[in-house]
């Protein structure tokens, strides 16, 4: 029983932890159609800046904090020069996007360097549920990303602007034709998901080793997590991505090696995308 709850628990934890990687590109993705490949970059920015900041003697949470409004900016800058000009061609956007992670992949190698890098756990020790033990800042970690899927129900759902950005997804003519201002709504939600990139960059550097590739992998996983979920579904749609990519890698790993059980799972979604294009909770 305690072997159960114990992979209960890693799955839960996976779950929320890929969704708060995937959130940032999932309401890019999902609202204004621009596949940001450089948002596995923008995570990378968050957790360097992170690291560097409480390396300073900045306290951890102000750390994140600053991190998260450090690579904001980088996306409003961004959005501003380049992307803005490009919302209805998908394909440049792609291509622009990689051409920055590439960019800033090397500038991070340049001004911090390629060794690996890591963070004190700001919250050290573990709680017991039962007889099993979850560690303490693991279990904030997983509480902020679920303040965070709340919050963006609640705004998506429950207020004007959330109103005017679902009109866009779903008429954008019409929502043009009364009165919503696509241009600054465009640039709003950008920088909402690179500011959701650097917060989640920052969030998981004391869990992870930092290095300037990390966003590669963190890329993939959150873009399987977004079109398995559902294009257009930003809450259900990334918790039920995460939690069949998440929970089935931790699952395959309890009898594989984890690369291997990623492999598995990759497979796995590139088939169910086969079958269902717009994901699971996606509409055509």
């Amino acid at each position: 029983m305690a072997g159960f709850f114990s992979l209960l628990i890693d799955i839960v934890s996976s779950t929320l932890v890929l969704a708060l990687v995937s959130l940032g590109l999932a309401v890019v993705f999902g609202l204004v159609r621009v596949i940001n490949m450089g948002h596995g970059a923008m995570l990378a920015l968050g957790a360097y800046l992170t690291w560097s900041l409480s390396g300073a003697g900045v306290p951890f949470a102000l750390s994140v904090l600053a991190a998260t409004a450090g690579v904001a900016f980088i996306g409003l800058v961004f959005e501003v020069l380049i992307i803005r000009h490009f919302y209805e061609q998908s394909f440049e956007t792609l291509l622009i996007s990689w051409g920055f992670y590439l960019v800033v992949t090397e500038l991070i190698k340049i001004v911090w360097g390629s060794t690996l890098k890591n963070i004190r756990n700001p919250i050290p020790g573990t709680f017991s549920l039962g007889q099993v033990g979850i560690g303490r800042y693991e279990a904030v970690v997983c509480l902020v990303t679920m303040l965070l899927l709340a919050t963006m129900g609640v705004l998506l759902y429950r207020t004007n602007v959330g109103v005017r950005v679902r009109a866009m997804i779903q008429n954008r003519e019409m929502a043009l034709m009364l009165g919503v201002n696509a241009p600054r709504m465009y640039r709003g939600v950008f920088v909402a998901g690179a500011a959701m990139a650097g917060l989640a960059g920052g969030l998981i550097a004391p869990m992870f080793s930092i290095e300037p590739d990390m966003g590669t992998l963190w890329l993939v996983r959150a873009f399987f997590v977004v079109t398995v979920g559902g294009l257009g579904a930003i809450v259900g749609g990334t918790l039920v991505g995460s939690a069949l990519i998440g929970g089935a890698t931790s699952i395959f790993a309890l009898f594989t090696q984890q690369v291997f059980a990623q492999t598995v799972v990759f497979a796995l979604a590139v088939v169910a995308l086969r079958f269902r294009p717009v994901g699971i909770l996606g509409r055509r």
